[in-house]
């Protein structure tokens, strides 16, 4: 990713690249920890595993100020078959304190609605936590809420 000439807090997304590892890990771990999740460096390895391998859906975008990785998204094409088209997940997204109220969210969301347009995706989808208000604010002013509930029932 080039950077030259960005001018000073320039705000860039792109996909992440494997040199990246470090500083993505830093940030999933984070996400996890707010999330409410142990420390696993397994589960972190094998999650960006997932995003380097091209034979696994997940996709990763991260977004840097000032070429400082600050929030990412994950990202998988799905398949939608009431409407015989395909849709673009927005598994996960994640700011770092530090960064928000800088517009990180908004532009890692537009980064993934252009990938959906380019892809000819028909839509994307997320969920988030009902607690969380401030992302709430911002979702609500980007898309349309979708008016389903989400249910997970444990393997048997």
């Amino acid at each position: 990713m080039d950077h030259v000439g960005l001018a000073p807090g320039a705000l860039t997304v792109a996909a992440a690249v494997a040199d990246q590892h470090d500083d993505w890990c830093r940030l999933f771990s984070a996400y996890r920890a707010v999330a409410g999740l142990p420390d696993d460096p397994v589960a972190v390895e094998t999650v960006w595993s997932w995003i380097r391998s091209p034979a696994h859906a997940t996709g990763c975008l991260l977004a840097s100020i000032d070429r400082e990785p600050v929030g990412f998204a994950h990202l998988r094409v799905f398949e939608r078959p009431v409407t015989a088209t395909t849709g673009l997940w927005l598994d996960d997204l994640y700011v770092a304190p530090s960064a928000r109220g800088r517009g990180v969210a908004r532009a890692l969301i537009a980064q993934v609605r252009e990938l959906a347009a380019d892809g000819g995706q028909d839509v994307v989808r997320w969920t988030t936590r009902e607690s969380s208000d401030e992302a709430r604010r911002l979702y609500d002013s980007l898309a349309t809420r979708a008016g389903v509930v989400v249910y997970n029932a444990e393997p048997q």
